[in-house]
């Protein structure tokens, strides 16, 4: 039946005559067929302020321009700008008019397209399957994170409210097939998630043809034809209708009504993370960093959670107008994606920092990411190896408020003699010591201590208890150094113990050299 009717009606004549075509019943529209058994789910997320959002937020009224000479136009706005009046498409001229303070910031292709696949390899901690749709919109299949996130309504929140957080504008669509959901998200309003493929059509015919993302020339031919709405679209023959638009065209209503495949190309991460960001002005208070900062932050933490992999270096580059940009790094962490911690690091680092001229832009790049496994649970969902983290994390955050210098670690050194048994490395370097059989306490005295006697017993606070030994050292002759000596456990009448020694030289000589906890 639907074979006769689309035979029946006339092709598209060159010029409209200005009334709409034949309306077909709604039971007569074909219904989807799914393309693939596999079920699939698609969040399409629409960044439409992208060429705005690339750059530092802004508390004054900002538009980015294209566009040369008198044909420069806006692009997008920020809220400051809109409450002013100002709007996309609005030629500068009159912007100028009526907001005489615009900072106008030109726009940049390559600086869209490196902040889309940066929030592509982001993205791919939700997903195992992402993929860019230029020029502003990400394409993520859900369906196998859905029980691991808690479902569909807390996934999109987890995956927009962060978006938003890092200061981009978001439209989202959610369908089966990918191209449905990224019309639903150009509706211009939001709209709830479709998940039943057998209501495609219904759902997709009251969208408007802008949403086809077909160009204006193509969206205007339609209007003229009174085609207005995708369910419009859907009512004409499809060999006139491949005829007039082309058959990529008619393909399109294939594949988003699952008629057809739609397979779409994986987005692969790179083994490196670096980003830029400018900064709507230049500044010279590093408190004002910290909002850029936080954003480059979160979208590498984001790319290391998808790459299951973590990085041990980083490297803050902060522009300047003249001269080279300065350099802030990181180095030897202990091997980390924890966004908290690298953000503290970098934000110490940053306040201590002299800035020799004001700041344009920052720019933040890392070492190759390398595997790092997530924490171990236990039974009741407590992380058994926070601990085990703990004390690197620390120790680095030392290092940034103190200095490098001010922070070491201690290894032991296959030495005899307590007083040389030690020494002073860097924080990370590995020890090198031999396994002490003998019990030594953990306070040393850095010179011995004489002690008093009393009728040659040695006296502390008062008289000592000895605890039956010694333990003999005889060493150190060959570097000049030698000693000779008898170490006892002393007890005071406090009950504290002591590492006391008796220099087997001078009999009469005792002498504290450390305490026991």
């Amino acid at each position: 039946m639907a074979k006769s009717q689309e035979q029946s009606l006339p092709l598209f004549p060159d010029e409209p005559s200005g009334s709409a075509p034949a309306p077909t019943p709604a039971s007569q529209i074909p219904t989807p067929v799914r393309a693939t058994a596999k079920q699939q789910l698609w969040l399409a997320l629409r960044l439409p302020r992208l060429a705005l959002d690339i750059f530092a937020p802004a508390q004054d009224v900002v538009a980015v321009v294209e566009g040369e000479g008198s044909q420069r136009s806006l692009v997008a706005c920020n809220a400051p700008a809109l409450v002013s009046g100002l709007h996309a498409g609005m030629g500068l001229n009159a912007a100028f008019a009526l907001a005489p303070g615009l900072r106008v910031l030109e726009r940049d292709p390559a600086r869209e397209q490196a902040s889309l696949e940066r929030l592509a390899a982001w993205a791919g901690q939700f997903t195992s399957w992402v993929s860019l749709v230029a020029p502003d919109a990400l394409l993520l299949e859900l369906h196998g994170s859905l029980r691991l996130f808690g479902g569909l309504s807390a996934l999109q929140a987890r995956v927009v409210g962060r978006l938003e957080r890092q200061g981009y504008q978001v439209q989202q669509g959610v369908a089966p097939t990918p191209l449905a959901a990224l019309w639903l998200s150009r509706a211009g309003r939001p709209q709830p998630p479709l998940t039943d493929a057998g209501s495609l059509v219904s759902r997709l015919g009251h969208l408007p043809t802008q949403c086809l993302g077909w160009g204006l020339k193509q969206n205007e031919q339609l209007d003229r034809l009174g085609v207005r709405s995708i369910a419009d679209c859907l009512r004409l023959p499809r060999d006139g209708f491949a005829r007039r638009f082309g058959p990529p065209r008619l393909q399109d209503l294939d594949r988003a009504l699952g008629r057809m495949p739609d397979p779409r190309p994986g987005f692969v991460a790179p083994q490196r993370f670096r980003a830029e960001i400018e900064l709507p002005a230049e500044t010279d208070s590093s408190a004002r960093l910290l909002p850029a900062l936080e954003r480059l932050v979160e979208e590498m933490v984001g790319m290391f959670r998808a790459c299951e992999g973590g990085v041990d270096s980083l490297d803050l580059g902060l522009l300047h107008c003249d001269g080279p940009p300065t350099r802030i790094s990181l180095r030897r962490l202990s091997l980390t994606r924890d966004r908290r911690h690298i953000l503290s690091l970098l934000a110490g680092r940053l306040e201590r920092q002299i800035l020799s001229a004001p700041v344009l832009g920052l720019t933040l790049a890392s070492g190759m990411i390398r595997p790092l496994a997530g924490p171990t649970r236990g039974l009741l969902g407590d992380a058994l190896d926070e601990d085990e983290a703990a004390v690197p994390m620390l120790v680095e955050r030392l290092c940034v408020r103190l200095g490098d210098a001010a922070v070491h670690g201690l290894c032991l050194v296959p030495e005899h003699r307590p007083e040389a048994a030690w020494r002073r490395n860097g924080r990370n370097a590995p020890g090198q010591g031999r396994e002490q059989r003998a019990a030594r306490p953990l306070w040393m005295l850095d010179t011995p201590l004489g002690l008093e006697q009393r009728n040659g017993q040695p006296c502390y606070g008062g008289p000592l208890r000895l605890i039956p030994g010694p333990e003999r050292i005889e060493t150190g002759w060959w570097d000049g150094g030698d000693v000779a000596r008898d170490y006892y456990q002393a007890r005071t009448i406090h009950g504290e113990c002591l590492w006391i020694y008796q220099d087997r030289r001078e009999r009469n000589c005792w002498y504290l050299h450390g305490v026991f906890g």
